[in-house]
């Protein structure tokens, strides 16, 4: 917040408060936010100035008003921070404390009276963090969008609302995935729409023509999330994947930008189960209850199929672990029921010695 300007303040002082507006005028630029650089070298240094704007591709800085902005790929960023308003610093902190209804008001608020579109779009990414912390995938996709117009190489590709699992969406889901869908509609919403659709029977078709489309996309984001999805057909349409393709599609998710890594090892894993390969099954859903859980109920899913895929194979014991993580951490989602019943079924067995969570291989 600016300083209030009294009228008490001396004649010398308001002429050293001019000496001083002068030389910012003249060159310096007062340091509003903060970015740490990491040079090929491997050195970090720190950098101070104004964000410009921050996007998927670049960092944009101005570090002195008498000469043009800094250029930092992203990949060269380390952290950037700045000044927030009480509203957004708030809904951060309540998001943490697991408080998601009054912190998307707090959000609401920040976005009211924030003017600065880089943090608008932080401010829109908590907002989908809340929808899809209840499951509210309309209200998520409303709120993703236009941060891919905004910014169409957003690093916040890691929130992009799409299904992953071959269940049927919720009629909610599917009335608002119709309008998605809409041929004049953006790609990232085709992309949302159809991930949706393609489980439902009289939409599938079309659905799927849009995915292949997609999959030919110039915008690699885009095209590389569309031909994930198109693994999808081809697990509800064969009766079980062979184990070197999904092989390959390990392969593929690992040569992928991290954030668009998570819902490919959910099919992963749905394919290793099917073919009965629980072992690696379970290491593939347990990349989303352990790395990738900003969609909380496929999370959720994920964690339960886990536990099931360890209970295929006689560990009870791990199985019975991962079965009580679901009640107490995701209980409120729709498979904190099914795994507590399954829990409980499991519970005498569980009281020998546990054997290790398998884990997933290092990205």
């Amino acid at each position: 917040m600016p300083a209030t300007r009294r009228n008490s303040t001396p004649v010398s002082k308001q002429f050293i408060a001019w000496l001083g507006l002068a030389h910012f005028m003249s060159g310096s630029l007062l340091a509003q936010d903060r970015a740490l650089i990491q040079q090929a070298k491997g050195t970090r240094i720190p950098v101070s100035g104004v964000v410009q704007d921050y996007t998927g591709r670049e960092l944009v800085l101005r570090v002195k008003n008498n000469e043009p902005p800094r250029r930092y790929p992203r990949t060269e960023v380390i952290e950037v921070t700045t000044d927030y308003t009480s509203h957004h610093n708030q809904g951060r902190k309540l998001f943490a404390a697991g408080k998601i209804a009054e912190a998307n008001r707090e959000f609401t608020a920040a976005l009211e009276e924030e003017d600065r579109p880089w943090v608008r779009r932080e401010i829109l990414a908590g907002q989908v963090r809340c929808a899809l912390w209840k499951g509210d995938y309309p209200t998520a996709a409303s709120r993703f969008m236009p941060i891919v117009e905004s910014d169409p190489e957003t690093f916040h590709y890691n929130l992009v609302p799409l299904n992953w699992a071959n269940d049927l969406p919720p009629a909610n889901v599917k009335f608002e995935a119709r309008g998605w869908t809409d041929p004049k509609a953006p790609l990232v919403s085709k992309l949302i729409g159809a991930s949706w659709l393609v489980t439902v029977d009289e939409n599938a078709d079309e659905a799927e023509q849009i995915l292949k489309r997609l999959a030919r996309e110039s915008d690699q984001r885009i095209q590389r999330l569309a031909q994930m999805q198109m693994w999808r057909v081809k697990l509800r349409q064969s009766k079980q994947i062979d184990p070197h393709e999904i092989s390959r599609w390990q392969q593929f998710a690992e040569q992928l930008p991290v954030e668009l890594r998570g819902g490919s090892y959910f099919v992963i894993g749905q394919a290793s189960k099917q073919g009965q390969d629980f072992e690696r099954a379970a290491r593939a859903f347990l990349w989303l209850p352990l790395v990738y859980d900003s969609d909380r109920w496929l999370a959720a899913h994920a964690c339960f199929e886990a536990a099931d895929s360890l209970s295929a194979l006689g560990d009870h014991n791990q199985a019975g672990s991962l079965y009580s993580e679901v009640v107490f951490r995701f209980g409120d989602t729709p498979w904190g029921r099914p795994a507590e019943t399954a829990w409980k079924a499991l519970k005498p067995a569980t009281r020998e010695a546990p054997s290790p969570v398998p884990n997933p291989p290092a990205p």
